[in-house]
């Protein structure tokens, strides 16, 4: 169960058990939230967003040490930004870079996406200071300023990212203070100490290699893995890998794709050409291969079992790991996944017109396995129902990465895109379904293509 964020506070030493239940007691009483309320009473905002960034997973941002170049800002409407308390930080990588209240609210972040066209990466804020920001951002920008300064933000852009910490271990809480963001996506700002290994897989762990050619990823990957239960190896180039996997055989290999010596993409062509390793499951690591296309022709030609862009949450890259194993294994000895009971459910009250019976069960569905293709392709169609286009075109959009080629999901979202004005993303849903569909499916979607192109 993750910790809140007063026991967090407590358990890095930042405050004491009786000032958090003091500060909780008078934040209600209020009717404020304990965060805003301990930073109004002077406690530092880096402590504060790093134990809000522990507790989520994610990265923070520490607003009073960041400096943000204000070129993103006019992607996001005022009254938007300060509705849903959210502030664009940054577009580095070709991706928008987001300081938000509620980090893990899906509608925000995919109305954003679907309205900018650029996928989002959100980074957890103190509301307070967020609020705050948000209006002296946006002021900032109308006077025609080219930056907004934190009180203790440097003087060119940086931002002060706080990484989670994937671990247990009872270390101090850290802050990346005044650090450029180019570094910061892949940077870990805690020094770790390595004991020496075990036997890899001699304690009946599962095995874990882990491949990127930046010693910081490979740190934190291999903490977080290793504080779920697994033995990790690590290499630092692709010629490693094939020798490390080769030796070891082990239950799942994590690889980037952008490698020395033996390229990521070719790597996996040969764990997957080789009889000996062609059966672990592989899920490649990007920060530069980015998109649906790519992702695809991974999985298609090169056979990895999934594809995650970078900067990740560790804890989807932990669920997408246990997933590939799983998905693997699958193809061995099949059995029914936990989804099924509530999506037999589902489909039962969506016939019975019980549109709202039906997205509590998928709802369900999709927490017991969030990699049910069929899951999510149904809380798609119940979720456009119920008039909620946004959340239905995140499900189906889900559906369809889930299952390459599933084409319900893929004409399903054509339409809906189509229907709110998204004629482009409409024809990309349908040259998606092209890509995969059988011949005798591809004549009318090629008309239909044919229509919106004209």
């Amino acid at each position: 169960m993750a910790l809140r964020i007063g026991e967090l506070l407590v358990k890095h030493g930042v405050t004491t058990q009786q000032v958090v239940d003091r500060a909780a007691r008078e934040a209600q009483s209020r009717g404020t939230p304990l965060l805003s309320f301990l930073l109004l009473a002077g406690m530092d905002e880096g402590a504060l967003a790093a134990a809000l960034a522990e507790q989520l997973h994610m990265p923070g941002v520490d607003l009073s040490r960041s400096t943000l170049g204000l070129d993103a800002i006019a992607l996001v409407p005022r009254p938007v930004a300060e509705s849903d308390a959210i502030l664009p930080l940054s577009l580095d990588g070709g991706r928008l870079h987001l300081a938000m209240s509620q980090p893990l609210d899906e509608r925000v972040v995919s109305e954003v996406r679907f309205v900018t066209g650029l996928e989002v990466s959100p980074y957890a804020a103190v509301k307070q200071s967020l609020t705050r920001a948000i209006g002296d951002a946006y002021d900032a920008h109308v006077r025609g300023e080219k930056a907004w300064r934190g009180k203790a933000g440097p003087p060119a852009p940086h931002l002060a990212v706080l990484l989670p910490d994937a671990g247990d271990a009872d270390e101090p809480l850290e802050i990346v203070d005044e650090t450029e963001f180019d570094e910061v996506e892949l940077a870990v700002p805690i020094e770790v100490s390595h004991p020496e290994p075990l036997p890899q897989g001699s304690d009946g762990r599962p095995v874990a290699l882990v491949v990127d050619d930046e010693p910081e990823i490979r740190q934190l990957v291999q903490r977080m893995l290793e504080s779920k239960g697994y033995a990790v190896e690590t290499a630092a180039d692709g010629e490693q890998a094939l020798a490390r996997a080769d030796a070891l055989i082990p239950d799942v290999i994590l690889l980037d794709a952008m490698l020395p010596k033996v390229h990521g993409f070719e790597a996996c062509r040969r764990l997957k050409s080789s009889s000996r390793t062609r059966l672990i499951p592989v899920v490649m690591m990007t920060a530069f291969y980015r998109g649906w296309r790519f992702a695809q022709d991974a999985r298609d030609t090169y056979g990895a079992e999934d594809y995650v862009e970078k900067p990740f949450r560790l804890d989807d890259l932990f669920r997408r790991v246990q997933a590939a194993r799983e998905s693997s294994n699958a193809r061995l000895t099949p059995e029914a996944t936990p989804a099924e009971p509530f999506v037999a459910s589902a489909r039962e009250l969506l016939a019975a017109g019980d549109v709202a019976g039906a997205t509590e069960a998928l709802g369900q569905a999709v927490r017991a396995d969030p990699y049910s293709a069929e899951a999510q392709y149904l809380l798609g169609r119940a979720l456009r129902t119920r008039g909620d286009a946004f959340g239905a075109m995140t499900a189906l959009e889900h559906a369809a990465e889930l299952r390459p080629g599933h084409l319900p999901a893929l004409r399903a979202l054509s339409a809906l895109y189509e229907e709110k004005g998204f004629r482009r993303k409409a024809a990309e849903a349908l040259e998606r379904a092209l890509a995969t569909a059988p011949e005798a499916a591809r004549e009318p979607l090629r008309a239909e293509l044919l229509r919106l192109l004209g």
